[in-house]
């Protein structure tokens, strides 16, 4: 229960414009889901603001990109960005993931680190690992720009924004678990000597 409350956390934190569209899209359709994720970004933006909540990188970059390409196509007769802003968005997220495997500190080490509420032992095979996971999250959404890509380029635009979310969502829930495991996959990877060697 406590995994599932801190991934509903991590989800809402990162991903919440991202969520918000999806779940408008299947209720009020694409012109609602992009309305309505513009008036969330305005909304939480204010609620953060006022309740000293922060705002976290990615959640940063997710509602800029909901807000510009929505704008776009809320201004447009018919709505032509939406094709091609899920690709954008996820190369994006990809470059700031692969970014952010720079530096001292990766940047899933920073988010594990929000989530727990405590800094990790800072530690070379900790940061090697860290880095790796953030690596994979950088190829995740590159493989997933390619992804949507080729399905707006092959299905009319109504069957695509049936067929993302499900491999999005889906992708995406699958991920974060896989992310949620950290302790198992540090051991395992430890154990395939992928990891600096530290003094006992």
């Amino acid at each position: 229960m406590k995994q599932i409350l801190g991934l509903l956390r991590f989800v809402l934190a990162e991903f919440g414009t991202l969520a918000m569209f999806y779940l408008l899209l299947y209720t009020v359709g694409l012109k609602g889901a992009i309305a309505g994720s513009v008036v969330f970004v305005i909304i939480d933006g204010v609620r953060r603001y006022v309740y000293r909540a922060g705002f976290p990188k990615l959640y940063i970059l997710t509602s800029v990109l909901t807000f510009v390409f929505g704008g776009i196509d809320l201004t447009a007769a018919t709505p032509f960005m939406i094709k091609y802003e899920a690709v954008i968005t996820s190369l994006i997220i990809g470059a700031s993931f692969a970014y952010g495997m720079r530096g001292a500190r990766p940047m899933l080490m920073e988010i594990a680190e929000r989530q727990i509420g405590q800094s990790l032992p800072d530690r070379a095979d900790i940061r090697a690992f860290f880095k790796m996971l953030t690596g994979l999250w950088a190829a995740y959404f590159v493989a997933r720009a390619i992804a949507y890509f080729w399905i707006g380029e092959a299905l009319p635009i109504e069957r695509a924004m049936q067929i993302r979310p499900f491999i999005g969502t889906g992708s995406l829930l699958v991920m974060m678990a896989l992310s949620f495991q950290g302790r198992r996959l540090f051991a395992l990877i430890q154990r395939l000597g992928w990891l600096p060697a530290v003094p006992a």
